[in-house]
């Protein structure tokens, strides 16, 4: 039996309390794909081996090498790894408009806009530093950090000498 690899995001079944995921094969290249329980394509159940259970968290994205079962049904995860990203940091200046610096990984964005940021996590450099910090799917964290605190000082710069008072 041929071992698979695709990216699923697990959820918790409310019928039997476990953690499943579900995986559709695409008709025209055969490969599975993850998709989500309410996907109208037919799917099958993708369920965790014993040494997985209780390592996975739902709701999250994860490298899977699936085994099919013996009655052809669904499908054993027998190996699930987080994938890392590598982020770009990016800045954003349109003078006397829009100051922003985006961090892209994956298919993430985390905004740093000290003038116009909807909350204290997109406002401040702390709180970008915080949000980061937290992801688990950013490879090299600390150079992406450092990247980002750069640039921040960078904007912060370019929005005084434009004119603007940004509590720091």
């Amino acid at each position: 039996m041929a071992i698979e690899k695709t990216r699923l995001k697990f959820a918790v079944s409310a019928e039997t309390n476990e953690v499943i995921g579900f995986v559709t094969r695409n008709s025209t290249t055969r490969k599975l794909r993850g998709v989500d329980e309410q996907n109208d394509s037919p799917k099958k159940i993708c369920v965790l081996s014993e040494d997985l259970k209780g390592l996975i968290q739902p709701g999250i994205v994860y490298d899977v090498e699936l085994k099919p079962m013996r009655k052809g049904n669904g499908y054993v995860v027998v190996s699930a790894i987080r994938p890392k990203y590598k982020a770009e940091v990016e800045t954003v200046i349109v003078p006397r408009s829009v100051y922003q610096i985006r961090i892209t990984f994956g298919h993430k964005i985390i905004y740093f806009d000290p003038k116009d940021g909807n909350s204290p996590s997109s406002r401040t450099v702390a709180g970008v530093e915080k949000a980061l910090q937290d992801r688990k799917d950013l490879a090299d964290i600390e150079e992406v950090l450092d990247r980002f605190r750069t640039a921040a000082d960078e904007l912060l710069e370019r929005i005084e000498q434009d004119g603007y008072l940004i509590r720091k």
